[in-house]
């Protein structure tokens, strides 16, 4: 006989290999299922289930039976590998993990946990069926052998947490009744439960689902998906995966046909300044576009694009040539695109406030020969000359400036607009037609460089006139140009109002971003339309929930445009309960395509659990295709990558042969297309965007496939900002992420391995970046690490790197606020920055500051200490001590001895409002 002992060792080792077993099977990162849920997930379990009921054909059900020669557990495993595909092809994860019940459930002295064991799959696309039936059976195999140690213990010796509103390591359960119990199974916190059962010739089936994160129209999706694949599958084991179809041929039309049913005519045979001159006919006399307190007609406006057009054809402009537009927006900005067009050329604007080392990589990049500037930016072109060999001329829209002191040593043509001011004013003939480029934007690239998208006139028309019948827009048609010129939203912006008689309101960058100044001017200039990214609208959202019902009245303004990022549901809500009168239009699109290609019109509250605001659907003369890796359509609910085609699609990337053809490819889904107008069905463009289509033809989007952000609107590739941290000589790698806080804004985080024996700091970063990208694209902390943290595959783990602190990376100790005025600032600096504490000595930059965020903050110095304040005051004195000195003038500052004496007036006001309130919030805090 074996002794006690010796049976507990026995016992001991067995348990002990099992332990080996289920830790090899789970190492590493364990994948989620992550099916798309149509409403957010409560923080807590709730057990709210319900269940839909299916049956395989009697043909199906008899395939499957003679295939697996009616063994239960050969059918089971047939059943659990067409789930693991289906899964594969719906989290587009090829590491599925699903719960499996063991064959010993009636124990009662385990916990229900204990009574299932995690099958473990990788599913590639180059498999077989058969091969991954086989690669099933044996992997439930070996679990079944192991199942008899606690998955409880499991769960505790991996670390793996124990939510209150989800199943730890697993989502989705799969089982046979004819070997399998349930009864214990239906309570577990899992989301899926499907549960088959052979009964005489028939499988059927039942799907439990959690109500609190799907609809039941989804579910019924999800049923079909999968026995499609069933049905190809046991008609073919040797199918590829890649090629194993998830839809048939009444999901393939309804995809391609039903929900692309948008052709419209609209004149896009004619170019963009074609149709502005005929709208010139019918309203000359209406205003076109307003500056501040300038504005001109449509006459005015017309003449003086003509006179400069003529000047820019002496000067050699062909047509489909570029031309740089280098300046702030004002109607000189509109005068400059206008008379681009007129000469048969197509502009490239160049924000005036990027680094000068990407100002002169666009140029040169562009082989402009004209730049239209302004005398604000003759300064900073003077270095650039010698580096881009292609520039000839210099045109400056306003006045007259002394630039010879900056080109004495390089022959080149600079004009002012008296070369031009005494030309015909008659339009021009047409020298393009519609297919012709109409601009290029440079858009955020993974080399290190920015690469530049081409829009033709045909595509721009499109997309603004497909935006007047969305909007149902007039010749009342008031618009805020509120975008920097960089951005396609500029683009429609500018000119949508112009071919239809209504008014371009251009406003500069500090109206847009301060909420009080943004209100007045919706309200004074009488605007219709208004297009923000989500951070601006918040700001007005926050400032308009302030204000009486008397107050806060916009009675205009009749459309909300969100465009850049998503919003957040609860301030779509909000805004709706706040103007329920005024619509919200969630407008989705790439550069590449024109702007907008879907839009969404929400005009009233959404359910409060809905987990995001749809993109809507696409956009007149579009064909939307949301596809896998391998260009295959996905079903509805299931993400996949958005591509666009039809006539929005542009013309690739100038001079980027490669990444053109990696973004814009053939159509393989053309034959089913109806005929569109421009007849651009045979190309598309691939946005690298995840999303996926809803049941009844909408969108939800997803975010990004690759390490693509945007950020305040702004396209950013982290891997140009990877790629010049890469240049700087301390670093040896470095990794950048968009952080995303906790109040939803997002931060850019650098981690950096630095080179043996070299340090670096957030300040030399910094100084480093600032040369070379702009504002939006600098990081807002700098983490060092001995080694980037790798995942079993090599690539870097992105989650595993470490949470910035903002506070810690900062090279200052904390220095805290010595007075009031220091306590002041300070506090508003935390507020706006989501810091507990800020100190004296702390860089504003350094922080998470940026432009948008700065501007706020002079909004609030202005308003609490009643000072004048400019942006350029916060880049001169970037911490609490030094603006502090500079608003009380604690201590002198040369720069102020030679003051005028208006300007000593106003300085000495200012001390006077502001000792005056520092006495009052002094007696108030009494």
């Amino acid at each position: 006989m074996i002794s006690t002992q010796i049976r507990e060792n026995l016992i001991a080792e067995d348990f002990f290999s099992e332990k080996i077993f289920w830790l090899n099977q789970l190492s590493g990162e364990l994948p989620e299922t992550n099916f798309i849920t149509d409403y957010v997930r409560p923080p807590i379990y709730a057990g709210n289930k319900n269940s839909l009921s299916f049956e395989l054909s009697s043909d199906l059900s008899k395939a499957i039976l003679s295939l697996t020669k009616n063994s239960n557990f050969s059918t089971y495993l047939v059943l659990l590998t067409a789930l693991s595909i289906f899964l594969q092809k719906s989290t587009r994860n090829n590491d599925v993990i699903v719960g499996s019940p063991i064959y010993q459930p009636e124990a009662s002295d385990e916990s229900l946990i204990n009574k299932l064991i995690p099958l473990r799959l990788n599913v590639t696309n180059q498999l077989t069926f058969k091969d991954c039936l086989l690669q099933v059976k044996e992997r439930t195999i070996e679990a079944y052998i192991h199942q008899n140690y606690p998955l409880d213990d499991l769960i505790q010796l991996l670390n793996i947490p124990n939510n209150q509103n989800r199943c730890p390591i697993f989502d989705i359960v799969v089982l046979l009744r004819n070997i399998h119990c349930f009864k214990n199974i239906a309570s577990l916190k899992n989301d899926l439960t499907f549960v088959f059962e052979v009964q005489g010739n028939l499988i059927k089936g039942q799907l439990h689902y959690n109500t609190d994160l799907f609809r039941e129209d989804n579910i019924t999706k999800l049923i079909n998906y999968l026995t499609n694949i069933i049905e190809s599958t046991v008609k073919n084991l040797y199918l590829k995966i890649s090629e194993i179809p998830i839809l048939n041929e009444f999901d393939r039309q309804q995809l391609l046909q039903q929900f692309n049913d948008n052709a419209k005519n609209y004149p896009v045979n004619q170019t963009i300044h074609t149709l502005f001159e005929k709208q010139v006919e019918q309203t000359p006399d209406n205003i076109a576009v307003v500056f501040e307190r300038t504005h001109l007609t449509y006459r005015q406006l017309n003449e003086k694009a003509n006179q400069l057009a003529r000047f820019l054809q002496t000067l050699g402009v062909k047509k489909g040539e570029f031309i740089g537009i280098l300046k702030d927006r004002d109607i000189n900005f509109v005068i400059g695109i206008l008379a681009i067009y007129k000469a048969g050329g197509a502009y490239v604007p160049i924000d005036s406030t990027y680094p000068l080392n990407r100002i002169e990589y666009m140029i040169a990049n562009s082989e402009v020969r004209v730049v239209l500037t302004d005398s604000s930016c003759f300064t900073n072109l003077g270095g650039l000359i010698e580096n881009c060999p292609h520039l000839e001329s210099l045109i400056c829209l306003d006045i007259k400036f002394q630039h010879q002191e900056f080109f004495k040593q390089v022959k080149f043509n600079i004009f002012d607009r008296r070369d031009f001011d005494d030309l015909l004013k008659e339009n021009l003939g047409d020298s393009n037609v519609a297919t012709d480029p109409a601009y290029m934007l440079y858009t955020s690239g993974s080399t290190g460089f920015p690469k530049g998208a081409i829009v033709r006139h045909d595509g721009a028309i499109n997309h603004i006139y497909a935006q007047f019948d969305e909007l149902e827009l007039t010749e009342e048609f008031a618009f805020l140009q509120s975008a920097p010129s960089s951005t396609d939203i500029s683009v429609w912006q500018f000119l949508a109002p112009l071919l239809i008689g209504g008014r371009t309101v251009i406003v500069d960058i500090e109206t847009v971003a301060l909420p009080d100044k943004l209100f007045k001017v919706l309200q004074e200039q009488k605007i219709t339309v208004v297009e923000l990214v989500p951070a601006l609208f918040k700001g007005l959202l926050d400032y308009t929930s302030q204000l009486s019902n008397y107050q806060r009245v916009l009675a205009d303004l009749k459309w909300m445009m969100i465009v850049g990022e998503p919003v957040p549901v609860r301030q779509v809500n909000q805004w709706l309960n706040l103007y329920p009168s005024i619509r919200v239009a969630n407008a989705y699109g790439p550069t590449e395509a024109a702007d907008d290609i879907t839009q969404f019109i929400v005009d009233k509250p959404l359910p409060d659990n809905q987990r995001t605001v749809s993109i809507g659907k696409p956009l007149a003369n579009l064909n939307i295709y949301i596809v896998d890796s391998e260009m295959n359509l996905v079903p509805i609910g299931i993400p996949g990558e958005i591509c666009v085609s039809g006539i929005g699609v542009g013309d690739g990337y100038w001079k980027n042969e490669e990444k053109t053809n990696l973004s814009f490819v053939p159509n393989p889904f053309a034959i089913a297309i109806k005929v569109l107008p421009g007849n651009r069905k045979d190309l598309i463009y691939k946005t690298g965007d995840l999303g996926r289509w809803l049941p009844d033809g909408n969108i939800e989007f997803l975010g990004r496939i690759d390490h693509q952000v945007k950020i305040r609107g702004f396209r950013i590739e982290l891997g140009e900002i990877e790629a010049q941290i890469a240049q700087h000589p301390s670093v040896r790698e470095a990794v950048v992420i968009a952080y995303k806080e906790e109040w939803g804004n997002h931060q850019l985080v650098a981690y950096v391995v630095a080179n043996t024996g070299l340090t670096l700091t957030m300040n030399e970063l910094r100084s480093f970046l600032t040369e070379k990208l702009p504002d939006y694209m600098l990081p807002s902390a700098l983490v060092i690490l001995e080694n980037l943290p790798l995942a079993p595959s090599g690539k870097v783990d992105r989650k595993a790197l470490p949470k910035p602190d903002m506070r810690s990376e900062l090279e200052t100790t904390y220095v805290m606020p010595r007075n009031e005025v220091e306590r002041l600032i300070a506090s508003i600096w935390q507020q706006a920055l989501n810091l507990e504490k800020v100190g004296i000595q702390d860089n504003f930059f350094d922080l998470g500051g940026h432009s948008l965020i700065m501007i706020q903050v002079l909004s609030k110095l202005r308003e609490i200490l009643k000072v004048d304040l400019a942006i350029v005051d916060l880049f001169k004195y970037p911490s609490i001590s030094s603006l502090s000195q500079y608003l009380s003038q604690e201590a002198k500052d040369d720069s102020f001895t030679d003051e005028s004496n208006e300007q000593n007036e106003k300085l000495e006001a200012g001390k006077g409002r502001l000792k005056q309130r520092l006495a009052q919030r002094k007696k108030q805090n009494l």
